[in-house]
């Protein structure tokens, strides 16, 4: 496995030099990787990334593997879908270590319920890191059900405090158009929740994105995201987070990824923190794989 590791990393240097060639026998090598992993939970809507990172290959190929395009499918037919073991133990030392690191006390601007908030989080430290904001697993996901030009509309963290009560539920944006066009649309944002520390609950109601009008009827899923693995859910979907009952703060990263020309100015009530700040000289380090995601960003000077 290590091998086939090591081999992905090198062929994935020599797609300039060679780039047919090289992506053939880089698509049949993961390929191969993944025939060899058979941990998907498909009744759990839960699938295994695990290794994603370690191949070195660019999102195109990624989104091409047998994981990526079963994630897709539950994504379309379901409105979300949750990836195991996307973020490796060091990079979530790395993010556990920023966020506790935030003493100051939330502003009462940043409130979206009872002792919950929407922060901002700039792009620098440890939420700068390439496996944070441009996941491998994730940004396959995301070229599939977007298109190889989406963005990183924002990002942002949502904070729940000791005996905060459920979420209302809700959608994460607003719809495109009327409730008889939008739900047939394809995806036109989706967001990405990466717990920081502790798990993040939330309710789900499987197939909402597809609703003309709401099903009273229609029982909610509750999903435990672990850390280290991701839910992406379609902007679309009604969810809701569940009550932190435990004596400690619960913190959740939001990584909203959109279709380039798509805007919302409000994110919804729950997302209002989750604007796109980046730290200094940050664009001049992304690597050109990942460079599509600022698109709509102003070059720093």
């Amino acid at each position: 496995m290590r091998t086939l590791a090591i081999v992905a990393r090198a062929l994935s240097s020599s797609l300039r030099s060679e780039p047919d060639s090289a992506r053939n026998v880089a698509t049949d090598l993961i390929t191969a990787y993944h025939s060899t992993r058979k941990r998907h939970d498909v009744l759990a809507m839960k699938i295994d990334f695990g290794g994603f990172a370690d191949l070195g290959a660019p999102p195109d190929l990624l989104a091409q593997t047998e994981p990526a395009r079963l994630a897709y499918d539950h994504l379309v037919k379901d409105g979300y879908v949750v990836l195991d073991r996307v973020l490796t133990p060091t990079t979530l030392a790395a993010l556990d270590a920023a966020v506790a690191a935030r003493h100051d006390p939330p502003d009462d601007c940043f409130s979206i319920g009872d002792r919950r908030y929407a922060l901002p989080v700039e792009l620098s430290g440890a939420f700068a890191d390439p496996l944070v904001y441009a996941n491998p697993a994730i940004s396959a996901i995301v070229r599939v059900a977007l298109d190889r030009s989406a963005i990183l509309a924002g990002f942002g963290a949502e904070l729940a405090l000791p005996d905060a009560e459920p979420q209302p539920v809700d959608r994460d944006g607003r719809p495109l158009f009327d409730a008889d066009l939008s739900p047939l649309l394809p995806a036109h944002a989706l967001t990405c929740l990466l717990p920081v520390g502790e798990a993040h609950g939330v309710a789900l109601w499987p197939g909402s994105h597809r609703w003309k009008t709401h099903n009273e009827k229609a029982a909610a899923e509750l999903c435990e995201i672990l850390p280290g693995s991701a839910a992406i859910l379609d902007s679309r979907l009604l969810n809701g987070a569940t009550a932190n009952r435990s004596d400690r703060p619960r913190t959740v990263l939001h990584a909203v990824y959109a279709r380039r020309w798509f805007r919302d100015a409000s994110h919804g009530l729950r997302l209002a923190g989750a604007r796109l700040v980046i730290g200094p000289e940050f664009l001049a380090g992304v690597a050109e794989v990942d460079r599509g995601l600022f698109a709509h960003i102003k070059k720093q000077t």
